[in-house]
């Protein structure tokens, strides 16, 4: 018999790991192959590919994003040879999986199926974890030994995916479950920490010395849950002769002093962490069971940040008790940590989660559809969270992709109200008639700081032509075109140094920096970085192009 793993990934980038486990877990007595799509293809395309490979069962992984088209992709399929059998199973199917039963398909395992899909393929009659219109497991949700999958076959270097792997994340894990019980996670309803063996990962990782992939994203949802092994494991990937990076979720706060040390000295370029904030509010993290200790949060993210290491911080808009004051400042005391990136959400009521059941106590307006997106709360209107979606698009496209860094940055010190500011650009986007180019998103900006008045506005157009001459590898036109005495200029220069808004990491971070005052016409490069160097180099130029 021939068995078909498919999935409808969100990006060709994406790969899915769960479908390899399937597949180096496999009863050898099925043939059995991988095909992987994405939500952007033609549905019915991918139904008739296949069904023309002549499948007899389907195993179909289906997550919140792929949900809608995967449904659609089920009724294509039974339309086309009714005689397939459809086994499907993945987050999303694991709660509230009722109406998925009404679809032409057989059952639902619900866990790891790394053991109960080959069961289900085989009809047996007691499989954990799996559903169907004439049968429910009394486990709910199956779990597999990971000594045994450590036995199979390695699902991170198949032969299928040597050919592409280059150009695709490769998804590994050194742990199944989250110590964490947050009400608004899934993974927080795993709650027992499962760990691969150490010398297993070890292993692994060193073989990926001889492939080649886009990035490395650990799926564990607390990388430095066991502290000691994390920073062996940490310390094994910078010895590591490869070219691609390392990305981690990691809890900033609890994280020991030898791991901060060590990623403070490390290269900067092989580590990407993710740390989820989520809100400074106490009384919301309370309410969502979350504990951190957000002073020595905030200290950790900015030594981090500080070190140059690359870091993406999340903030959820939506949280019990959180109105949006207490957003912004949330997000203004974010911002001030300097971390890499900011990732701005609005909460989504999860299938499972505990807050989705505690939806009616908060008073909670959330779409029916998915990714059941919060509309309104007891704090937030719907005009809020359109001001937090705003805020998003604009960190978005000025912030986290470097464009208009520099200048965001010099403003919140001088006092712009960041998230304000934010807020102003983000709703300009979204009633831009077309896509905007590059420059319009300077435009946008300047627009909005010209209505403030902490500076001259000769000064923010300077700052705003260093950030547009930056994206370019010849100069090009400034955007603006202001005249600024040459006194002036090293006045402000020396302020900003004495202030300490330019340092080490401020040129680690934007490279070679070239100022955007247009002084008589003459473009003067200040600040120099020298790329052959672990640390930017200072070297200053008067005005006359003089070094001093």
């Amino acid at each position: 018999m021939k068995v078909v793993l498919t999935s409808l990934n969100a990006k060709y980038i994406h790969t899915n790991l769960a479908l390899r486990w399937l597949y180096v877990a496999r009863d050898t007595n099925f043939d059995v192959e991988i095909q992987e799509y994405t939500i952007r293809d033609d549905i019915q395309t991918v139904a008739n590919k296949i069904v023309e490979s002549k499948p007899d069962i389907i195993g179909l992984s289906i997550y919140i994003w792929n949900q809608e088209e995967s449904q659609e992709l089920v009724k294509y399929i039974n339309k086309l040879d009714s005689s397939i059998r459809i086994i499907i199973g993945g987050p999303e199917v694991t709660f509230e999986y009722e109406d998925w039963l009404n679809l032409p398909i057989e059952g639902i395992c619900r866990g790891e199926g790394e053991v109960s899909f080959w069961q289900a393929c085989r009809k047996e009659l007691e499989i954990e974890g799996f559903v169907s219109k004439t049968y429910k497991s009394k486990i709910p949700f199956a779990k597999v030994d990971l000594n045994w999958l450590e036995t199979l076959e390695c699902p991170y270097f198949l032969e299928m995916d040597k050919n592409n792997q280059k150009n695709r994340y490769l998804y590994f894990e050194t742990s199944r479950g989250c110590p964490y019980r947050c009400s608004y996670c899934l993974s927080s309803l795993d709650n027992q920490v499962r760990l691969f063996s150490e010398d297993y990962v070890i292993k692994q990782l060193k073989r990926l010395e001889t492939i080649e992939c886009k990035q490395v994203k650990f799926l564990d949802r607390t990388f430095n849950v066991k502290p000691d092994r994390a920073l062996k494991i940490a310390q094994l990937i910078e010895k590591m002769n490869v070219n691609f990076s390392f990305q981690f979720e990691v809890v900033l706060d609890t994280m020991i002093e030898e791991m901060l040390t060590f990623f403070e000295n490390s290269n900067k370029e092989r580590f990407r962490f993710e740390v989820g904030v989520q809100s400074f509010n106490q009384i919301t993290l309370k309410a969502v069971n979350r504990h951190q200790d957000l002073d020595k949060l905030t200290k950790n993210i900015k030594r981090l940040s500080s070190a140059g290491c690359i870091m993406h911080v999340d903030l959820i808009g939506g949280l019990p008790y959180e109105d949006l004051n207490s957003f912004r400042e949330s997000y203004s005391k974010l911002f001030a940590c300097g971390a890499s990136e900011i990732q701005v959400g609005i909460l989504k009521l999860l299938k499972g989660t505990v807050l989705r059941k505690e939806a009616s106590n908060y008073e909670f307006d959330y779409s029916d559809e998915s990714p059941y997106t919060i509309r309104k709360t007891q704090w937030l209107s719907n005009e809020d969270l359109n001001i937090i979606e705003d805020v998003y698009q604009a960190t978005e496209k000025l912030y986290n992709n470097g464009r208009i860094r520099f200048t965001l940055d010099m403003c919140f010190k001088w006092g712009y109200p960041i998230f304000d500011v934010m807020a102003k650009v983000g709703n300009k986007i979204r009633q831009f008639k077309e896509q905007p180019q590059i420059r319009d998103y300077f435009i946008m900006l300047e627009e909005v700081l010209s209505t403030y008045s902490y500076n001259e506005i000769d000064i923010i157009h300077a700052l705003l032509n260093t950030d547009y001459y930056m994206i370019f590898k010849q100069t090009p036109k400034p955007l603006f075109s202001d005249e600024i005495n040459r006194d002036v200029v090293k006045s402000l220069f020396k302020k900003w140094i004495q202030d300490s808004y330019f340092n080490e990491q401020t040129l680690y971070n934007y490279g070679k920096i070239r100022l955007g005052f247009n002084c008589n016409q003459i473009m003067y490069q200040v600040l120099i970085y020298d790329s052959h160097q672990n640390y930017p180099s200072r070297s200053w130029f008067n005005l006359e192009g003089e070094k001093q």
